[in-house]
Formats: structure tokens, sequence, C-alpha cells
């Protein structure tokens, strides 16, 4: 008996410590997409994340935008962080981006070159959908019950179709109605059934759609209860073929084609685009 506890002894004195999980914190560059054209002399809106794999501990983030010798510190709101750039000379632009913890700083992770005043279109071969990551600003349950129009301005950088929608639904999950206007002209209308959560809806007919063209892409809910996240649109968001202006966020109460704005507000209204 007095061997065999001996012997477990032994294997506990050996046994190795298990190490500490080292910090390795990793930045991310959701948006502007890369190679995309961005307005010369606008606030561009980035968007990023950062994670440190179980550990956590993310906090703050920094950004270059001179190939590293210079850094800008931004903090990091729930693994997510947004700046507003301010590109005021054409050509183009290449975003560093670097992730801290509280005892270390991490390698550059996230690089995006972006064409400042230009007029580059990326390769597009397949369908795609606007991405509206979080930000620092909160995303709530508007509690407002009236019906109302929310809609998305946007523009595409191409010739193609509108396909569907993708809406973020509020406490309201009965049916709702989603539309695509042109300079106050109803292009396309399409009842959708109730839902939850996440809600694609696809038009019966896509919608042709040139560049250089404003679209307002929208739903009509009848009592209310949407997601709205605001001071969101506080600079141009950029993602190929998207070109989403400030305040692109619009409403109309009566009826009408949606032009009223909210603090920047965004909707949830994600377009999906076709070349």
């Amino acid at each position: 008996m007095r061997r065999l506890a001996v012997l477990l002894l032994a294997l506990v004195l050996v046994s190795p410590t298990p190490a500490l999980a080292a910090d390795g914190p990793m930045a991310m560059i959701f948006s502007p997409t890369a190679e995309a054209s961005a307005p010369l002399n606008e606030p561009l809106l980035v968007i990023g994340g950062a994670v440190n794999g179980e550990s956590g501990g993310i906090t703050e983030v920094d950004f270059s935008t001179d190939n590293g010798t210079n850094w800008t510190s931004v903090d990091a709101h729930g693994e997510r962080w947004s700046v507003l750039l301010f590109p005021s000379v054409p050509g183009p632009l290449t975003i560093l981006a670097r992730a801290h913890t509280a005892s270390t700083t991490g390698p550059v992770t996230a690089w995006r070159t972006i064409h400042v005043g230009g007029t580059t279109v990326p390769a597009l071969t397949h369908e795609t959908s606007l991405m509206l990551h979080d930000t620092y600003s909160p995303t709530v349950n508007d509690p407002d019950e009236q019906a109302v129009e929310l809609g998305l301005r946007t523009q595409v950088d191409r010739p193609g179709s509108i396909t569907a929608v993708i809406i973020k639904r509020g406490n309201y999950t009965g049916p709702v109605t989603a539309r695509i206007w042109s300079d106050g002209t109803l292009l396309a209308e399409q009842e959708a059934p109730g839902a939850a959560h996440s809600q694609r809806i696809t038009f019966s007919t896509p919608v042709p759609v040139v560049a250089g063209t404003e679209y307002v892409v929208s739903y009509v809910t009848p009592s209310g209860g949407y997601k709205a996240t605001e001071n969101y649109f506080v600079g141009n968001l950029v993602q190929t073929p998207f070109k989403i202006p400030v305040n692109a966020g619009v409403y109309s109460y009566d009826g009408s084609f949606p032009t009223d704005s909210w603090y920047a507000s965004n909707y949830g209204i994600e377009p999906v685009f076709r070349p």
C-alpha cells in the first residue's frame, strides 16, 4: 500500500503543470472591403473586430494609415471597434490594424487597401449581401408601435440587380412588405410572412440597378417593433458593390417615399446584389 502511495506521489510530481494560455490578440477589418473606391474628403467608416482566443481580454485596437509609422488607438467594445477616417489624398490607402490586451500588443493581423477618389470596380462573380457589422453604438428594439416604412439609401458600383433584402427583426415579428425605390418611384415590392431575428425577403423578379443612381431599399412594418442603431451611418460605408452614404437610414410614417433621418440610424436593412 505504501509503495502505491509513493508511486502516485511521483506521478503527481512529474506531471506537467498546465500552462496558462498565452495572449495572441488578433485584429480584423470588416469594412471597407478590399480594393473598393472611397470618396475623397468625406468621412469613411471603418469597422472591425478583435479576438484573443479563449483568453479574451481585448482592450483596444491600433490602426495606422502610414504603413505603421504612426498608430492611433481606439477602444474595443465587446471585441468590436470602429473609427471615422477623413481621406484627403487621392490614390491607394492601406489601413493596418493590431489588437491589445492588458499585457500584450499583438502583431499586425489586418490590412486593407482601398482607392481614395478612384473608380476601381473590384471583380465580383457571385451574389453578395451588404453586411452591417456591429459598432460601439448599441442596437435596441425600438418601442415605437406605429406603422412605419424603414429604408436604406444605397448606390452600386456596377450594373446588376437587387434580388433580395435581409432585415433584422425587432419585437414585431408579423408580416412585412419589402420595397425598392428610385428617386421617389416605387420599382418593386414583395410581401413577406412573419419571422423572428433575421429574415431574407426575395423579390419575385430581380430589380435591375445601374451604377451611380441612388436607390432606397426598405420595408414596411404595420406595428413598429423594429431594430435601430443610432449614430451608425456617420461616415460612408464602402463594401463592394455597395456605396452607403452618411445618414443612409431613412423612414416615413405616411406611406410615402422614405426620406426622413434620425441620428444617422441603422435599421438593419441589407440589400442583396447579383452582378
